[in-house]
C-alpha cells in the first residue's frame, strides 16, 4: 500500500483534474443553489464521490467526512475532504478555488495535500515531517510589520455584516491590507507561500481549513482555533498568523 501523503497528493491531483473536466462539459443543470449566495456544482458531488471511492478502496475501513455528503460513520480515523473550496469561483471560471483533503487519526491531523489545479499549485504536509509544493519552499513571510502585512479575511452568512465590516475597520486601523478572494483554502495557501501575513474568518468548516491547517503548523504558522475534535461537527474560528504578528491579530479580531 502506498503511503498516505503519496495516496493525498496522487488524489487530489485526479480530483482537481475531473473537476476542471466537468466544468469544461457542462450543461443545463450543472450549478444549484444551497442557500444565499451558496452554490453547489455536479462537479462538487462527482468529485466527492471520486474521493470518497477512492478512500473506500485503498482505506475501507475508514470513515470520510465531506462537505456535500456528510460524515460516513464514527472511528478514531477520518478523512475530511472538501471536493471544491471555492465553488462560486469555479464555476465562474476564476482560479482560486482547490481540493482539499486531509487525514485525521486519533484528533490529530497527520496528513494533508490541496490541489488548486487552475493555480498550477499543489502543497503538502506530514505531521512532524514538514510541508513541501511543486512551486518551490513553502515559507512564511518574515513580515512583523502590522503597516506592511496583508489580511487575507473569509466572510460567511453565520457571520453578521456589522461583524465583518467592523474587523475591516480594525485592520485598515492597524495599517494593514486586506482581501476577501472567497475560497479559504487559497486564501491559506497565500500564507504558507509568504504571500500574506494572516487569515481569518468567524465561522469556517472543519473541511475548509483542516489540510491547510496542518500545512501551515508545518511551515511554523500560529494557529489560534478550537481543538480538532471540537471543530469537526461545527466548524468555528480560525486565525492563522505569522510569529510576531500575534498580538496585533489578537486586537484586530477581539476574543475569539
Amino acid at each position: 500500500m502506498q503511503d498516505r501523503l503519496t495516496f493525498i497528493q496522487k488524489l487530489s491531483a485526479e480530483a482537481g483534474a475531473l473537476a476542471q473536466e466537468l466544468r469544461s462539459a457542462q450543461g443545463d443543470g450543472f450549478v444549484e443553489t444551497k442557500g444565499h449566495q451558496d452554490f453547489v456544482t455536479v462537479a462538487d458531488r462527482a468529485v466527492e464521490e471520486l474521493i470518497r471511492s477512492r478512500i473506500a478502496e485503498a482505506y475501507p475501513n475508514e470513515h470520510v467526512l465531506g462537505e456535500e455528503a456528510g460524515q460516513s460513520g464514527e472511528g478514531s480515523a477520518l478523512w475530511v475532504v472538501d471536493p471544491i473550496d471555492g465553488t462560486a469561483n469555479y464555476m465562474r471560471g476564476a482560479p482560486d478555488w482547490a481540493v482539499s483533503i486531509a487525514f485525521v487519526q486519533d484528533g490529530i491531523i497527520t496528513h494533508g495535500g490541496i490541489c488548486a489545479p487552475d493555480l498550477n499549485i499543489m502543497i503538502w504536509a506530514e505531521k512532524g515531517k514538514g510541508a513541501g509544493s511543486n512551486v518551490g519552499e513553502v515559507a512564511l513571510s518574515q513580515c512583523q510589520d502590522p503597516k506592511m502585512a496583508l489580511l487575507m479575511l473569509g466572510w460567511s452568512a453565520r457571520q453578521t455584516v456589522p461583524g465583518h465590516l467592523e474587523i475591516i475597520g480594525k485592520a485598515l486601523e492597524a495599517g494593514m491590507e486586506y482581501r476577501r478572494n472567497g475560497c479559504a483554502v487559497v486564501s491559506l495557501l497565500a500564507l504558507a507561500l509568504g504571500r500574506a501575513e494572516a487569515y481569518w474568518e468567524r465561522q469556517v468548516n472543519a473541511w475548509d481549513v483542516f489540510a491547510m491547517r496542518l500545512i501551515l503548523e508545518e511551515a511554523g504558522a500560529m494557529i489560534i482555533s478550537p481543538d480538532v475534535l471540537s471543530f469537526i461537527p461545527n466548524g468555528g474560528p480560525f486565525l492563522a498568523v505569522v510569529p510576531g504578528l500575534e498580538e496585533e491579530m489578537r486586537a484586530v479580531i477581539g476574543e475569539i
